[in-house]
C-alpha cells in the first residue's frame, strides 16, 4: 500500500470518526435539552398537566345580604365534587357608590376554628375603593379537593352601614346556605367555581415524557443514521447553513423596506399596536360598554396577534409571484421566499410586545414564570403562517384573484375570531366555529398567560401545535407538487 492511499483512507476513517462524533454530540444535546424543557414544562404546568379544568357557573342572583360591616362574619359551606380547587367567583354589589375599607375572604378545606386547620387556610384581602357596583370578585384558591366541603368567611375593617358593600345570593338548600354571624339568611352566596379532574397525562407525566424520549432516540438515528450514509436529518442540517445567509439577507431586505423613507421607521412597530388599541379601546369600552375584564390587555394581545397573522400571510402570499426575477433566473429553494416574508413579519411581532408587555404591567397584571411559554406559542404561530403562506403563494401563481379573495377571507377571519367581543356572546350552536378556528385557540392561549399568569389547558397544547403542523403539511405537499411549474405561468 502507497504511503499516498494510506493517508487517503486515514483521513478517510478520520471523517468517519469526526461524522460520528458529531452524530452523538447531537443526540445528547437533544436529549439534555428534552429533559430540561419537560422539567421545565412540569415545573411551570403542573396543574394544567394534572387537572382537567372544569367550571361551575354562578347561581343567577335575587337578591344581596346586606351590607358587610365591622363585627359580620360571613360564613357558608360549599360542596365541589373536583379534585382541585383553582378559584371562586364572588357577586359584589357597592350600592352605586364609592366606599372604603378591606374585605377579607378566608377558604379552607376544613371548618374554621380548628387547631390543625391553620395552615389549610387560603386568605386574600381586597380594597373596597376599586370595586364596581355588580362586578365580581376572582380569588386563587390553588388546593387540592378533600372530601368535596370547602369553607368561606368573609370579613371587613374600616367599614360601616352607608359605607360597606354587599354579596349577591340566590336561593338554596338549608345545609348551603350562608350564615351572617352564626343565623343562617335563608339563601346562598352566588359563587362560581373553577376547579379541576385529574388527567391521564396527570398521573402518567413521567412516564409519558419517558416513553416519548425513546421515541424520540429512534427517531434521530432514522433521520441521522449510525453509520457513514448521510440521512434526511443530514440533508436538512446542511441546507439550513447553505442558505441561511440568504434568508437572512431576504429578512432585511423586507424588514427595512417596510420603513424605507419613513420618519419615524421600525418605531411604527411599537406606535401601530398602541394607536389601533387606544381607537378600538374608546370605541368598544365606550361606546358600546364592553364589560371585558383588562379590556386594554385583552384587545391589544389580539390586535398584535391578528395582526402578524395578516400580515405575514399577506406578505407571504405574494412572496413567489413578487420575486420572479430572481426565481427565472438563479436557482434558490423556493420555500425560502414565503418562509422569509414570514420572519420578517416576526421581527415586527417581538418588537410590539414590548408595548404589550408594558401594558400588561400598567394594568396590574402579574408577569409569573408562565410567560416562559411564549415562545412555545409563537413558534406555533410562525409554523401556522408558514403553512398557509406556502398554500397561498402557490394559489397566487395560478390563480392572481387569490389576493382579493384573501382581502375578503381575512376580514370574515377577523369577525369570526373574538378580538374585540368576548365568545361568551356566541350562541352555544355557533359554537364550533371556535373550536375549528386555528387564531381563536392561539389567542386564548396567549390572553390565558398575559392575563391570568398561568398556564393553559392541555388540551390548548394540542390544538395549537396540531393546526401548526396540519397547515405546514398540507402547504408542504402542495408547494411541493406545484413548484416546478411556476417558472411557466410567473
Amino acid at each position: 500500500m502507497s504511503k499516498k492511499e494510506k493517508n487517503r483512507r486515514e483521513q478517510a476513517e478520520g471523517s468517519r470518526e469526526k461524522k460520528r462524533m458529531e452524530r452523538w454530540k447531537r443526540l445528547l444535546y437533544l436529549l439534555i435539552s428534552y429533559i430540561g424543557l419537560a422539567l421545565l414544562f412540569y415545573g411551570i404546568a403542573k396543574e394544567a398537566i394534572t387537572y382537567r379544568a372544569e367550571v361551575q357557573e354562578a347561581a343567577v342572583p335575587i337578591k344581596e345580604i346586606g351590607e358587610i360591616v365591622d363585627g359580620d362574619r360571613i360564613e357558608q359551606k360549599i360542596s365541589y365534587s373536583g379534585d382541585f380547587l383553582s378559584s371562586l367567583t364572588f357577586q359584589v354589589a357597592t350600592y352605586a357608590r364609592k366606599n372604603t375599607g378591606t374585605l377579607q375572604i378566608e377558604v379552607s378545606t376544613k371548618p374554621f376554628g380548628l387547631e390543625e386547620n391553620k395552615n389549610e387556610i387560603v386568605i386574600q384581602t381586597y380594597d373596597i375603593k376599586t370595586m364596581q357596583d355588580n362586578s365580581s370578585i376572582k380569588m386563587k384558591v390553588g388546593k387540592k379537593a378533600e372530601g368535596g366541603d370547602w369553607y368561606i368567611r368573609i370579613t371587613s375593617n374600616g367599614t360601616d352601614y352607608g359605607n360597606a358593600i354587599t354579596f349577591y345570593a340566590a336561593e338554596a338548600e338549608e345545609e348551603q346556605q350562608v350564615l351572617r354571624n352564626g343565623q343562617p339568611l335563608g339563601m346562598a352566596l352566588c359563587i362560581g367555581i373553577e376547579g379541576g379532574k385529574t388527567t391521564f397525562l396527570g398521573r402518567w407525566y413521567w412516564k409519558v415524557v419517558l416513553v416519548t424520549g425513546g421515541i424520540l432516540i429512534l427517531v434521530f438515528f432514522g433521520m441521522f443514521g449510525k453509520g457513514e450514509e448521510e440521512r434526511m436529518g443530514d440533508r436538512l442540517l446542511s441546507h439550513i447553513r447553505q442558505y441561511r445567509f440568504l434568508v437572512s439577507q431576504l429578512v432585511k431586505r423586507d424588514f427595512k423596506a417596510k420603513y424605507k423613507r419613513s420618519a419615524l421607521g421600525f418605531f411604527w412597530s411599537f406606535l401601530n399596536p398602541l394607536l389601533t388599541m387606544l381607537v378600538q379601546y374608546v370605541v368598544f369600552s365606550t361606546i358600546f360598554r364592553s364589560d371585558i375584564e383588562n379590556f386594554p390587555v385583552y384587545l391589544l394581545s389580539a390586535g398584535i396577534v391578528f395582526n402578524f397573522f395578516t400580515e405575514s400571510v399577506g406578505g407571504g402570499l405574494c412572496a413567489i409571484v413578487g420575486n420572479a426575477a430572481l426565481i427565472t433566473k438563479v436557482y434558490v429553494p423556493k420555500y425560502i421566499y414565503p418562509f422569509s416574508k414570514v420572519l420578517s413579519t416576526a421581527v415586527n411581532l417581538l418588537i410590539s410586545m414590548l408595548p404589550l408587555l408594558f401594558a400588561v404591567w400598567v394594568t396590574g397584571e402579574e408577569i409569573t414564570i408562565a410567560f416562559l411559554l411564549l415562545p412555545f406559542l409563537f413558534l406555533c404561530l410562525l409554523t401556522f403562517c408558514v403553512g398557509m403562506s406556502l398554500i397561498l403563494s402557490t394559489s397566487m401563481v395560478f390563480f392572481r384573484d387569490t389576493q382579493f379573495l384573501w382581502g375578503i377571507l381575512s376580514l370574515v377571519w377577523m369577525y369570526a375570531t373574538p378580538i374585540f367581543y368576548p365568545e361568551s356572546i356566541i350562541p352555544e350552536h355557533f359554537r364550533f366555529v371556535l373550536q375549528w378556528n386555528p387564531m381563536y385557540h392561539y389567542l386564548k392561549f396567549f390572553r390565558t398567560i398575559l392575563m391570568q399568569g398561568v398556564s393553559p389547558q392541555i388540551a390548548e397544547y394540542g390544538y395549537c401545535l396540531g393546526f401548526a403542523l396540519a397547515f405546514l403539511g398540507v402547504g408542504a405537499w402542495i408547494f411541493q407538487r406545484a413548484q416546478k411549474k411556476f417558472v411557466l405561468y410567473l
